[in-house]
């Protein structure tokens, strides 16, 4: 297993970090009372997750490791838009997305913005326990302000839930892409975190991939095949991978993806 860090020696440019574990979900946000109403459900589902990331030290390590991975764009001391993307549904993404998203706002002085890029598969509002609208696709169609969309959930720690779509999710998001959303954000110096699309199931997730700075692959080990990673991140190009993310791996890898991290 290879990975870089914030620190010290940038890997060398296509080199792919290699990161393993296995990241339960759903998962609800650590952190203090919100800004807005959670409701009944999402304050215990608040509340649960912050006991989990309490007791459990090697859950809130993972993640940690899982961003400091990543090497910081030349000349900036943080890393302003970090995508989270696999090449299929069902890898975990959107678990890793707000699992990593909670640590870096508890971990780093400045504020961090979980947007839900996935907008035909919304799952951040039932993660979190927050209504699922209005969303980034309401404030694409021009139905609400940015500020009404932005849920805070924890401190520092806020989030973009996808909205509601209405089928429409490939324009909104060719719209998305082009929206400049960080600057949207009111130069708040806050760190994006993009739960993408996944690439294979979708026309637009490689697209999707362009709004981020840095890449985290998730690979649901035992589920998907080799096949279908090799071809996602062919897809990818010329964007990289910065991070492989092996949910649920087991010890035993495939030579090709081993031979990536060398």
């Amino acid at each position: 297993m290879s990975h870089g860090s914030f620190k010290g020696e940038a890997p060398r440019r296509g080199r792919l970090g290699l990161l393993h574990g296995h990241f339960p979900g759903p998962l609800a946000s650590d952190g203090s009372r919100p800004s807005g109403s959670l409701g009944a459900t999402g304050e215990r589902q608040t509340r649960g997750f912050k006991r989990t990331l309490r007791h459990s030290e090697q859950l809130i390590e993972q993640y940690r490791r899982i961003y400091l991975s990543l090497r910081r764009p030349d000349g900036q001391s943080y890393i302003p838009g970090i995508g989270i993307t696999s090449a299929r549904e069902d890898e975990g993404r959107t678990t890793v997305a707000v699992g990593m998203g909670a640590t870096m706002a508890a971990d780093l002085e400045r504020p961090v913005v979980l947007a839900e890029v996935d907008l035909a598969h919304p799952g951040v509002h039932r993660a979190l326990g927050i209504a699922p609208r209005p969303g980034i696709s309401e404030y694409l169609r021009q139905e609400c302000d940015l500020s009404a969309a932005l849920r805070q959930v924890a401190e520092r720690f806020f989030v973009l839930p996808a909205g509601d779509a209405g089928g429409d999710a490939a324009r909104l998001i060719r719209q998305l892409v082009n929206a400049d959303l960080r600057s949207r954000l009111g130069g708040s110096g806050a760190i994006l975190v993009l739960d993408l699309p996944p690439i294979l199931a979708t026309s637009y997730g490689t697209a999707a991939c362009a709004m981020a700075e840095a890449l985290i692959f998730v690979v649901r080990a035992g589920r998907t095949t080799d096949d279908a990673v090799r071809e996602a991140l062919a897809r990818l190009s010329p964007l990289t991978a910065d991070t492989i993310v092996l949910n649920g791996a087991q010890p035993q890898l495939p030579r090709w993806l081993v031979k990536l991290v060398r």
